[in-house]
């Protein structure tokens, strides 16, 4: 992956989920499986092994390896009641799309 953007009200919302939890990074990554995986982003004491770490706007976010490895960009927004969203720019082979964030 190449390029993490998090619009600004996103970055508002994360920076007081961080303060809320007393966590220094948010983490994306993948929860469940089979045919009907999420995506979670959630407060984080520390990466996890494999994890690629990305620095935006005083916001630490680790993304797990293999999403970081399957997608070209990954855009955070914020629609007030929608809350977090992600949406990927995925390699060609994989097919993640856009999600709904759990936060």
């Amino acid at each position: 992956m190449s390029k993490l953007f998090i619009d600004r009200r996103a970055i508002e919302f994360m920076k007081k989920a961080l303060a809320k939890e007393n966590a220094p990074a948010m983490r994306i990554f993948i929860s469940g499986g089979g045919c009907c995986k999420q995506f979670e982003i959630t407060p984080v004491k520390k990466a996890l092994s494999g994890d690629v770490t990305y620095r935006q706007e005083g916001i630490i976010v680790h993304i797990a390896n293999e999403l970081a490895e399957n997608t070209s960009s990954i855009k955070i927004g914020f629609d007030e009641r929608k809350g977090l969203s992600i949406d990927f720019e995925e390699d060609p082979e994989m097919k993640y799309g856009d999600c709904q964030a759990n936060l």
